[in-house]
């Protein structure tokens, strides 16, 4: 192009042209403007590469070029073209060194901008996030001091995002359907960065969540495991980029098995069982071998190797028993000291209430065979650390110990070096199964792969005698047969069995074996043992209270209350684990049982381990009714309350133990805690202690402190650790706080409707600046540490001010005062608040204040909406002078001893008014005067 560029332009002085990035905040940022002549204007290019980016970033110190887009330029940011067809090779040292067409103001046909954006700038990374690896997610450009989300990418534009990420090309975009001339973001697929892509800012809007799928890439990675008993048991599956396949159980080994359940937050992995033992899996099998060091947190993060052997059929499919539960310090991985995952760490656990049902579970969810003992006293060695109370209470056939009822809450110090242990047999070849105990159902056995019945033809009752001596269950009682699923061949584990009845294991008999039962109607056998025999309570609303039921020869009966009394209650609590008896109930008062009255005449000495080796008439002997079917209390029943005369899910915690309701200690119950138990009392998903300092109105007992909930997966306040029972745990005042309020749904609008709960300060707008909410009182603000566009979106939303533009960090608007309420906020951007949000506990934080978070939203407040909240302000400081009036009043019309006879009780004011005067002056009927304020705030 001669005559065009600056080496053929000798009538020009450079140093007259300047160069600058604008409309940025960073000078290392922004729309190329040239000067010339006097005045400023942009660069008009159809063609913008890195190479003509790199020699701006070097020419203004910079450092490199990390983005060279095309932009529709904001109202604000026109201006006349000056500088026509720049082309650079990347290596100048200037961009005047460059081919430069002409200097002109001619106007440009192309309707876009052209932008550098440097190393020296304010871009840091992309990345895709809340996806189930990196390479999945919410696409996501996160700057110096804030996080833009990429909203509406199309398939190009998410490939160009995947494949920068080094996670091939793009299989699923979070968009579609919108027409070309709709996006903001445009690119072709070919651009090295999703920072070269054309941007139209006449098509800039907040992100509509809901809209928007993840960004899934062709190199994503997750796993999940399918057809065991529960989700951290199964055949393992996994996902690349959209598409689920098995593995070949050749190509897994324990070190990937233990990333897959660390995955899954699964603890560490039991066993790998292979040859399909949870069913055959369908379609894809992938053949690759994961080589995992074991340590890695994701399958994705592990090399991988293409398997080129012989072709792996669904028969081979691989599975995976992973457990937060393992066995150490033994002979084999299938004996050893019970030791439980905890965060960083194994933690052993307390043998005071541990036995052989509770070691039966864990080694079935290990894989291992049946339990043939569970030693205590540090058999395997006592372990490091902390030693866990939790009270196992295990029927013995339950799949996994999470699905045992456990006691942790109040549970006493383990006695130093009682550490539990387990042997299990190290086999799966026989179990019993459907039945009521460990000790009784349908024997079934393992036999290529699978578990078969074992029919009616191959057993008698030498070989259930055999059996039950080997699973530790006593005597054979009886055996039963029951028809199987029909007539045809099915699968079968054995044909034939001699057993003289004196063996000490089923192998020791004479038996033979086959997969396919005879053509005809056949029976399955079952096993009743003597060790069958169970006791429960049942209709108490608690493990520990209610109508006494036995389990024996197969069946549950109740027991007559002839001659009932505490000495036998007591029998039952001990059994039970369930503490001392409190009571002796007869005449149904737990309702009337069904099927056998098992035991009559009870006439226990108290001492007994079990109830039916006290005397009695005989099993099934009696002369009574169901309407005489016994009940008892024992001291260990829990129950829970919020003690308030106004509020279900608001007032004093309190805890019912050995027969007295108490107060719980608030000094270290934090957010988990109380989110345990707002789910227990079926009062929402989150709550606080309100800090309202008044005396406590209940009883002199003060029952738990130090409550601390491990997990959000915690089911009930009672898995939960603390000191153990006191009475008189709490000192004065400390017990928990009047009003400690459990969020029930019409409590949660209530408070979301007061305008003073969240706000933004310092920027331009009211829908824009440092994020800040009330907590406790004051106004705290919140940290930028994982603060991104979700987040901003739900503040946005519950601001009335549409949707989220930017989030930002480090203080963008200033930094704020007060507390740094909210830490490592991580919304899923359909929530309705910013504190159903997942977070930190409130005022838990490592931030200050020049990490404050903050936000720009799209809409602003209109007039009539600035208004309303103005009008509810003023509302709010009405209803609360108003709130003291009624307390003088009040206070008067006590001291008068005036009476009140309830007129005009129509509306909330005056019901609050005549619960003051009903009921006297107190701390409790002001605060259903407060009530009033909030009701007229709104």
């Amino acid at each position: 192009r001669a005559g065009s560029g600056l080496r053929t332009w000798p009538y020009f002085n450079r140093t007259v042209m300047e160069l600058k990035l604008a409309f940025r905040p960073n000078p290392c940022d922004g729309v190329v403007l040239v000067k010339h002549q006097g005045s400023w204007g942009f660069v008009c290019n159809e063609v913008w590469t890195l190479a003509e980016a790199s020699v701006i970033c070097r020419q203004l110190g910079c450092g490199s070029a990390v983005g060279a887009p095309k932009y529709v330029p904001l109202p604000g940011e026109s201006l006349q073209p000056r500088l026509h067809g720049v082309s650079c090779k990347g290596n100048e040292s200037t961009l005047w060194d460059c081919d430069l067409e002409e200097w002109s103001q001619k106007n440009c046909s192309y309707e876009w901008v052209v932008v550098v954006l440097c190393s020296n700038g304010t871009f840091r990374e992309i990345r895709l996030l809340k996806g189930n690896s990196p390479c999945a997610g919410l696409p996501e450009i996160r700057n110096e001091k804030g996080l833009d989300r990429l909203c509406g990418l199309h398939m190009e534009e998410a490939t160009v995002f995947c494949q920068e990420l080094q996670c091939g090309p793009a299989v699923q975009a979070s968009r579609k359907g919108l027409g070309e001339t709709q996006k903001y973001m445009t690119c072709n697929g070919t651009e090295s960065t999703i920072r070269n892509c054309r941007l139209n800012n006449k098509f800039r809007s907040g992100c509509q969540l809901q809209l928007d799928d993840e960004v899934i890439c062709a190199e994503h990675t997750e796993v999940r495991l399918v057809g065991g008993e529960h989700h951290c048991a199964g055949r393992l599956e996994v996902r690349r980029g959209l598409t689920w396949g098995t593995v070949c159980d050749s190509d897994l080994d324990l070190q990937t098995a233990h990333v897959v359940c660390r995955e899954l937050k699964c603890g560490a992995a039991a066993s790998i069982p292979g040859g399909a033992h949870f069913g055959e899996g369908s379609g894809q099998t992938w053949r690759e071998v994961f080589q995992c060091v074991g340590n890695e947190s994701l399958l994705f993060h592990c090399p991988r190797k293409l398997q080129q052997k012989e072709l792996c059929v669904h028969s081979q499919d691989a599975g995976i028993r992973c457990s937060e539960y393992r066995l150490v310090n033994g002979s084999n991985r299938c004996s050893g000291r019970v030791e439980f995952q905890t965060p960083g760490s194994w933690a052993p656990l307390c043998a005071t209430h541990w036995d052989l049902q509770d070691a039966n579970v864990l080694c079935h969810q290990l894989d291992c065979g049946h339990a043939i003992a569970a030693p205590g006293g540090g058999y395997f060695g006592e372990g490091d650390g902390w030693i866990l109370p939790d009270e196992f209470h295990c029927i013995g056939t339950e799949s996994h110990l999470w699905n045992c009822p456990v006691s942790t809450l109040g549970a006493s110090k383990c006695a130093l070096g009682n550490v539990a242990g387990a042997i299990c047999s190290g086999e799966y070849f026989l179990r019993l199964k459907d039945g009521q105990s460990r000790c009784d159902g349908k024997v079934e056995i393992f036999l290529h792969g699978v578990w078969g019945p074992v029919l009616d033809g191959a057993w008698d009752l030498n070989g259930a005698q055999v059996l039950c001596r080997q699973l530790q269950c006593g005597k054979a009682e009886r055996v039963y047969t029951s028809l199987t699923s029909g007539p045809g061949v099915g699968s079968v584990g054995l044909s034939s069995m001699k057993c003289m009845g004196n063996e000490t294991q089923l192998g020791q008999c004479n038996m033979s074996t086959s997969a396919l039962a005879p053509v005809g109607i056949t029976q399955e056998v079952g096993v009743i043992c003597s060790g069958s025999k169970r006791i429960r309570l049942v209709n108490g609303t608690g493990r520990c209270a209610g109508r006494v039921e036995i389990y024996h020869n197969g069946t549950w009966g109740t027991v007559c209350d002839d001659a009932w009394d505490l000495s036998d209650a007591s029998v039952v609590c001990r059994q039970l684990g369930c503490g001392v008896a409190l009571s002796a109930m007869g005449s149904a008062h737990y309702g009337a049982g069904a099927g056998p009255i098992w035991l009559d005449e009870l006439s226990c000495s108290g001492n007994e381990s079990e109830l039916w080796q006290c005397p009695f008439q005989g099993w099934g002997q009696h002369d009574c009714r169901h309407k005489e079917d016994a009940g008892i209390l024992c001291s260990d029943f829990t129950a829970m309350r919020l003690a308030s005369e106004a509020h279900n899910c608001a007032g004093w915690l309190e805890v019912f133990y050995n027969g007295t309701w108490g107060a719980v200690c608030s000094n270290s119950l934090k957010e988990l805690s109380l989110a345990v138990i707002c789910k227990q009392l079926k009062c929402g998903q989150q709550g606080w202690l309100e800090n309202k300092q008044m005396a406590y109105r209940g009883s002199e007992v003060s029952w738990l402190d130090k409550i601390e909930c491990r997990s959000l997966y915690t089911k009930s306040l009672w898995q939960c650790p603390s000191t153990s029972w006191h009475p008189h745990s709490c000192s004065r005042g400390d017990e928990s706080l009047r009003y400690t309020d459990y969020l029930s749904q019409d409590r949660l609008q209530l408070l979301n409707a007061l305008p003073t709960m969240l706000r933004v300060r310092d920027g331009g707008d009211s829908c824009s600046g440092r994020v800040e909410v009330w907590h406790g009182g004051s106004w705290g603000t919140v940290c930028d540490d994982s603060w991104d566009l979700v987040d901003a979106e739900v503040v946005c939303r519950q601001l009335g001010c549409g949707s989220a533009v930017s989030a930002l960090g480090e203080a963008a608007f200033g930094p704020g005062t007060g507390a740094v309420w909210l830490d490592e906020v991580q919304c899923k951007g359909t929530e309705l608040s910013l504190w159903d949000c997942p977070a930190e506990p409130w005022g838990r934080s490592d931030c200050g204040h020049k990490e404050d978070a903050a936000v720009n939203c799209s809409g602003s407040l209109s007039p009539a909406q600035e208004g309303d909240n103005l009008l509810r302000i003023i509302c709010f400081v009405l209803g609360t002078l108003l709130c003291f009036v009624l307390i003088l009043l009040g206070a008067q019309m006590w001291n008068k001893k005036g009476t009140c006879h309830g007129k005009g009780l129509e509306d909330v004011a005056s019901i609050r008014e005549y619960q003051l005067v009903k009921k006297g002056f107190s701390w409790r009927n002001i605060w259903n005067i407060w009530d009033i304020a909030l009701l007229c705030s709104i």
